[in-house]
């Protein structure tokens, strides 16, 4: 709130004293106080560098709503920048404390909480204040204006702005904005001709180019260089100063550069002037640094005439920055160059000058080596930074200078390429919690503009074409709503499971039996406790080694015949049971009959929307404990659920070919897709069944939703490698899998869905979900089985020996029942932040990309690197399968796009982005080197441009593809 706002506050302030003054309460000093009411509003917004205007006020009263005269109040600053006057304020007759809020110089928000120390037991309040920069700002010049130095090298000095509000303040956080004109666009001013007024801001200044036409003295071969800004825009800091530095350009002659505000803050434009000179001229010399190069932070050797022996009486600037000279004598200087450590800036040439009292020396541009952290990268390597300090600042080098004979030099060897590294960045956020979102700013520089102060461009967040969210959601069953809204409510409602007493096994039923159970999932995809639920009454159709096979009496029409069923409970039990339960364990078996019930009845089919169908799913409820029978309690404070079957039990869609009750289902598409469903809700009945019964939280100790779903997806996997009688660890191409017809059946039953949710995710980047989603029936569920499959995968193969015994322990949860995150890095030994870094690696090295908007994707785009320590291990060859994929993408992925890595580009220009990742969550961008391309500075910050705080995550991770 502004002025006006603050002036009506300070009336609402005036007419609570009032009341308060002839409430005709108790104002005795002593009065113990209960509660403090706040008089100022929640929320106020003011202007950098001023005050609160009413003051922050609060009233403290006791249990009878009367004013505590007395009472001592403390105001504190919990978040942001600023002071307050008093901290302690002391409440008067009226019960009213208050303290003026001085804003810091820089926009931002702070939070004031006002407390009663000698009261712990009344609860604080909270003031919340914007500062906003101001609309109008005075600039003023600090220095650098009027300087002189020859054509072509730098300014000792920067052009160093200070800008003010128009109280006085300090004005920090306001971007200004530089231009130049060169010599020969400064009109000369005839006699008796004043000098044209200066800019507004809004005004139009044109940037300087290359002359045009040369001067006649310019060979082709050497053209007048214009000069150059090290930053284009600049913030101001908390002091309101701001400034850059000025490279004359190689044309002598006077040089007006100006300065303004921008962003919708209106201030006057500057100007300062500066001469490019034809020669230097002075008893000072620089000729020669120790090693033709510097290094940010360390000493350099500068070599020269002129100079004097003391230290002191010597001044060198290394662009715009003074440097501290260690030791001295009249050839030579010994000095600590700067680190520039404020700013992430990138390898580059900067000026070198020496002033000895008015003398100033040549300048010399010289490569300076920045002291941040330098990729140097072999093709497969990668380098992984964590925490708000790591990822502050990252250097790419310049790329090596195209030599004459060079390839695409006239006269070069063909097969000679120079070097052009490639990268995938990974900009991530290892948080763990749906709530821990990180926005983030992205800041690449190069040598010709080191501003990275402009305005942000959002990265697209990656959302899915509804063309092929469609395809996706016709293509699968929607599932992961069912069990988690199911599951929610059991541990809202304090919902006992059931605890085996140990009895008796019970007879397995017979072909013919008629068998009945409860189904109590209705049209909002939830199953209900509620007693009577439905009822479905069915038929034994097969009886095998661990499964019965169950059909409604009411299913239509048009079902498998006798020997089908038979043939699926041979499939189910001699190749989906066991190869799930070596991985998984058995199921508990709770009902004692030594079998999962797969029930296939309408009652499911009915569930469906359209092409979306509900193909099938386990409930967590039929764990819980009925009421019915022997059943033992855990808690004798637990609910029961009626409708619980207390079995294990697979409810399944009914053959429908006639599409009576939705999409239709032939006898042969129920009989393809039953055993990777059965697969995967198999894994699910298992995970619940070793942690349910036998754990003090019951459903609470339920794996998370998105690693149950990634481990009933390997489950699917590993039951059609066992069909396919195929290995793990074999790095398997898609030709490995489609030898015949009838294995690319089995893959496309088994595995497709898997490659096709981890291409969703792809595709999605970075709004793609991974440890949580809102859209569990949708593409977000879909997304996050597939990251979540392919993170499994690639922990196991990575964990050698039998990854069996892997899997069985992350399925338990050790003693304590880890869930989620935490399970993994118990089993793995790891911490989520190098796993998440690991996992995206291997994505970005055997994915491959697509170029956005593209439909077919170039073999050379999916080839992973050959070699290198990432590529060791592997059940799949990604890349290989994405390409077969891809190349029908009507027939094979089922989706209408080809399937790849999406990525951001980055190009070697300075850049600002902004990006909201979500909790472990990554972002790709790639980065193509090219011979002669000039070094390349990347900096992770918080949105607000400050570094990232304790509680951020934030992550890079930088892979060399090639």
């Amino acid at each position: 709130m502004r002025r006006g706002a603050l002036a009506v506050l300070g009336g609402l302030v005036a007419g609570v004293l009032a009341i308060g003054c002839g409430d005709g309460g108790s104002t005795e000093v002593g009065s113990p106080p209960t509660a403090l009411i706040p008089i100022s509003a929640d929320v106020a917004t003011i202007v950098t560098g001023e005050a609160t205007d009413p003051p922050i006020a609060v009233r403290v009263e006791d249990a009878l709503g009367n004013a505590v005269e007395g009472a001592p109040v403390r105001f504190v600053i919990v978040r942001g920048e600023g002071e307050l006057s008093p901290g302690v304020a002391v409440a008067g007759r009226d019960g009213v404390a208050e303290s003026v809020y001085r804003a810091g110089p820089t926009p931002g928000e702070a939070e004031i909480q006002a407390d009663i120390p000698s009261a712990a037991d009344v609860p604080p309040l909270r003031f919340l204040v914007l500062a906003e920069a101001a609309d109008t700002v005075l600039l003023s010049i600090v220095e650098g204006d009027g300087q002189q130095a020859e054509a072509g090298s730098q300014l000792p000095l920067p052009f160093s702005i200070r800008a003010e509000t128009t109280s006085g303040a300090p004005a920090g956080g306001v971007r200004l904005g530089f231009d130049w004109t060169p010599p020969e666009e400064v009109p000369d001013l005839a006699e008796g001709e004043e000098t044209p007024a200066l800019l507004e801001a809004g005004d139009t200044i044109a940037v300087a180019g290359p002359p045009d036409p040369p001067a006649p003295e310019e060979s082709e071969e050497s053209p007048a260089r214009p000069g150059a800004l090290t930053h284009d825009v600049v913030m101001t800091d908390a002091d309101g100063r701001g400034g850059a530095v000025f490279t004359l350009g190689s044309r002598p002659g006077d040089y007006r550069i100006h300065v303004f505000a921008m962003g919708g803050v209106y201030s006057d434009t500057l100007s300062f002037s500066a001469m490019a000179l034809a020669s230097p001229s002075g008893a000072v010399q620089l000729d020669s640094i120790g090693n033709g190069r510097l290094a940010a932070g360390t000493r350099a050797l500068l070599y020269g005439s002129g100079f004097r022996p003391v230290p002191d009486d010597n001044q060198v600037w290394i662009e715009g920055t003074a440097a501290t000279v260690v030791s001295a004598t009249e050839t030579e200087l010994t000095v600590e160059v700067p680190a520039f450590a404020r700013t992430c800036l990138p390898e580059r040439e900067v000026g070198v000058r020496v002033l000895v009292g008015s003398d100033a020396s040549n300048g010399l541009l010289l490569p300076m080596e920045p002291a941040n952290l330098r990729v140097g990268l072999e093709v497969g390597e990668s380098l992984t930074l964590r925490g708000p300090v790591e990822v502050e600042c990252v250097q790419f080098a310049p790329g090596a200078p195209m030599e004459a004979g060079e390839a695409g030099e006239p006269g070069a060897p063909e097969d000679i390429e120079p070097e052009t590294p490639e990268y995938r960045i990974v900009i991530g956020n290892t948080g763990r919690n749906a709530s821990s979102g990180l926005p983030l700013r992205i800041t690449v520089r190069t040598p010709a503009d080191m501003s990275g102060d402009g305005p942000a461009t959002a990265v697209d967040r990656g959302m899915i074409d509804p063309l092929i969210a469609e395809a996706a959601l016709a293509g699968t069953s929607r599932d992961i709503g069912i069990r988690a809204r199911t599951l929610a409510q059991l541990v809202q409602a304090r919902v006992s499971p059931l605890r085996p007493d140990g009895s008796a096994a019970v007879s397995a039923p017979v072909p013919g039996d008629t068998l009945e159970y409860f189904f109590s999932v209705g049209p909002e995809l939830a199953a209900t406790c509620v007693d009577p639920a439905s009822t479905v009454r069915g038929t034994v159709r097969a009886v095998g080694d661990g499964v019965v096979l169950v059909e409604d009496l009411a299913a239509p029409a048009g079902g498998p015949t006798e020997e089908e069923w038979l043939a699926l409970a041979g499939e189910l039990d001699g190749t989906v049971l066991p190869a799930v339960t070596s991985y998984f364990g058995p199921p508990e078996d709770i009902d004692r009959n030594g079998r999962v019930v797969i029930l296939f009845t309408p009652a499911v089919n009915r569930l469906g929307d359209g092409e979306a169908g509900v193909g099938g799913f386990s409930l967590p409820q039929d764990l819980a404990a009925s009421g019915r029978g022997d059943g033992e309690l855990s808690d004798p404070d637990g609910g029961i659920c009626p409708a619980s079957n207390e079995a294990e039990i697979v409810y399944s869609v009914s053959a429908d070919p006639d599409a009576t009750l939705g999409r239709a289902i032939s006898a042969a598409d129920l009989l393809r897709e039953t055993p990777a469903l059965v697969a995967h809700e198999i894994q699910h009945i298992v995970s619940a069944g070793r942690r349910v019964p036998t754990s003090s939280a019951g459903f609470g100790a339920v794996e998370e939703i998105w690693l149950d779903e990634a481990l009933s997806s390997l489950a699917e996997e590993v039951a059609g490698l066992a069909a396919l009688g195929l290995p793990v660890g074999d790095r398997l191409t898609f030709d490995r899998v489609s030898e015949t017809p009838e294995a690319l059946d089995t893959f496309n039953a088994y595995m497709l869905g898997n490659f096709r949710n981890l291409g969703l995710y792809m595709l999605g980047l970075p709004g793609a979900p991974t440890v949580s989603t809102d859209d569990l029936d949708g593409v977000g569920g879909l997304q996050m089985r597939g990251f979540g499959w392919f993170l499994l995968r690639r922990l196991a193969d990575q964990a050698g020996g039998d990854e069996r015994a892997f899997f069985r322990s992350v399925v338990g949860g050790g003693q304590n029942y880890g869930r989620g995150i935490a399970n993994l890095e118990r089993v793995t030994g790891r911490e989520w932040a190098n796993i998440l870094a690991d996992v995206s690696v291997a994505l970005a090295l055997g994915a491959g990309t697509l170029d956005e908007g593209t439909e077919d994707s170039p073999e050379e785009d999916l080839d992973a690197p050959e070699g290198g320590p990432q590529l060791a291990a592997a059940t799949w060859d990604a890349a290989d399968v994405f390409r077969s994929l891809n190349q029908d993408t009507d027939t094979r992925s089922g989706l209408p796009t080809a399937i790849a890595l999406r990525t951001e580009p980055l190009g070697f220009e300075t850049r600002v982005l902004s990006l909201d990742v979500g909790p472990s969550s990554v972002q790709y961008f790639s980065l193509a080197s090219a011979p002669g391309a000039p070094g390349l500075s990347l900096s992770l910050e918080t949105a607000g441009g400050t570094p990232a705080g304790e509680t951020a995550e934030p992550l890079i991770t930088i892979v060399r593809t090639k």
